[in-house]
């Protein structure tokens, strides 16, 4: 009842928007889809302050990184079955519903960490191989964050990450990272050996330069474009 309530509602005040602001292209599509009108896309910003310190360049890192939420979605359990399998070091960042239960089936070579402060999750950061993005999202904030301190990301092919990763096959040295194409053991485990061939291959000041696409400053900038164009109409 309060479903068909709230469905009639949206139904009649979709004449009453002047725009709709999506924060990417993947939801962009949805909402013309479901309300058949455009919808501007404005990225959400990443803090400034990550692109003020100096690039500080590891060579030698012995472990991969993943860092959020750790909830169904976000398919933590991905990383831990294939770490489990390949056992590889994986550090895993973060707090959620399925903590416990991962870590109970998870191998010595799996470190759960929780929630850390700024500066110790800096230093996890820095001295990863990759982060590795396995769940769908509308955006994702997470990948732009670890970029900018110049690590590569390793992303699961669909939704938010299509957005913010560049694969560059040819040129490695013009990517942000690499893809995988299904959300499986198999799949992700083919991505993390591809990327061990590459590895040394990666720009870490490349990839900074790319994450600063979408910094504070753009989001404002495009964001009040937006709004005055509207305004004037």
């Amino acid at each position: 009842y309060f479903f068909k309530r709230l469905k009639k509602w949206d139904v009649t005040t979709i004449s009453n928007v002047d725009l709709y602001v999506a924060n990417s292209k993947n939801v962009a599509k949805r909402v013309e889809k479901f309300y058949k009108r455009e919808a501007k896309v404005i990225y959400p910003p990443i803090a400034s302050n990550l692109y003020e310190k100096s690039l500080e360049v590891i060579k030698s890192k012995d472990y991969f990184l993943s860092f959020g939420a750790i909830t169904p979605y976000k398919k933590i359990d991905l990383l831990v079955d294939c770490f489990n399998k390949n056992g590889s070091k994986l550090i895993i960042i973060g707090n959620g519903s399925e903590k416990e239960k991962l870590q109970k089936k998870a191998s010595s070579n799996i470190e759960f960490k929780g929630f850390l402060e700024d500066k110790e999750l800096e230093n996890y950061i820095q001295n990863s191989k990759a982060l590795l993005f396995p769940g769908e999202e509308d955006f994702g904030m997470i990948p732009l964050e670890v970029m900018s301190y110049g690590i590569p990301v390793i992303a699961y092919k669909k939704g938010g990450a299509l957005e913010t990763v560049v694969e560059n096959k040819i040129k490695v040295s013009e990517s942000s990272g690499i893809f995988f194409n299904q959300q499986n053991i198999e799949a992700l485990q083919q991505a993390i050996n591809s990327f061990n061939k590459i590895e040394k291959k990666f720009n870490p000041f490349w990839i900074r330069k790319h994450a600063e696409n979408f910094q504070e400053s753009s989001f404002l900038q495009s964001f009040t474009e937006t709004i005055d164009k509207l305004i004037q109409k």
